[in-house]
């Protein structure tokens, strides 16, 4: 709700709720947290990772990226959209 600040109307804002990734989750409920992340008006969002899920992403995204110093968009653009 607005707060009412003399003749102004300032919102306050909630922070964006953190998103909590961890090695005991399937790879169906990473992605769909992952695809759910809430950003915030400065297109940020966060994530807090457990050690497996950091070593999953780090092997995942080296698995994909033929070039360790390609851009994240350019290695991402290159994998294809599984077939189902």
């Amino acid at each position: 709700m607005p707060a009412m600040t003399g003749d102004s109307v300032s919102i306050k804002h909630a922070a964006a709720p953190m998103a909590y990734l961890t090695e005991q989750m399937t790879v169906q409920r990473l992605t769909e947290v992952l695809a759910a992340l809430p950003f915030n008006s400065h297109e940020e969002a966060k994530v807090v990772l457990d050690p497996g899920v950091q070593a999953f992403l780090l092997a995942a995204t080296r698995a994909a990226a033929a070039d360790p110093d390609a851009k994240i968009r350019r290695a991402w653009r290159s994998i294809k959209e599984p077939l189902r």
